[in-house]
């Protein structure tokens, strides 16, 4: 079993988010040395965002206990819920073969696993670490297929939805400094 395999058992809280953070950097790095990432690298990838988003939301709005971190959750459930239908009716109209996955991999499970697993009391400071993790990451990958990514239409759908995710890192580093 891998290091990072071992450090993302559901319930390891500390070590799962350790382990999210090793290897989401390191995709991120991949990412911004690549000449250049192609449509269906950046479809996968942000509709797996996008999934993780959409789900960590509904169990804030169940979990959390901070009215500010459940009204970031339905911020973040609506913009999303958008985010999301945009790609896929993008891709729907282009008629690519390439469809974006419909689960989550294991990295965004095992986040999601761990506030599931989350004590009542740990639950509001878990889910603003998440977000401030998957913010980045996810402005990082919409800014390389912006600037780099060979498909017209998919680099302009990148770049509006770059300011809605930057607003988003905004209102999750209020949420942390609150």
């Amino acid at each position: 079993m891998s290091d990072l395999t071992q450090k993302l058992q559901p319930g390891r809280l500390s070590g799962a988010t350790s382990a999210v953070k090793d290897a989401l950097g390191g995709a991120v790095a991949l990412g911004k040395a690549a000449v250049g990432i192609t449509r269906h690298q950046f479809t996968t990838q942000a509709a797996i965002a996008n999934l993780y988003e959409l789900a960590a939301a509904d169990i804030a709005l169940r979990r959390a206990q901070r009215h500010d971190v459940k009204e970031f959750a339905r911020a973040m459930k609506a913009d999303h819920e958008k985010i999301g239908s945009e790609l896929n009716s993008f891709l729907g109209a282009t008629n690519s073969p390439q469809w974006p996955p419909q689960e989550l991999d294991t990295v965004h499970q095992t986040l999601i696993d761990d506030l599931n697993a989350a004590d009542r009391e740990d639950f509001d400071r878990l889910y603003i670490e998440q977000q401030l993790l998957a913010h980045q990451e996810a402005i990082t990958l919409f800014r390389v297929y912006r600037n780099r990514g060979r498909d017209d239409g998919m680099r302009s759908l990148a770049g509006l939805a770059l300011p809605v995710l930057e607003k988003h890192l905004d209102m999750v580093r209020e949420l942390e400094a609150a």
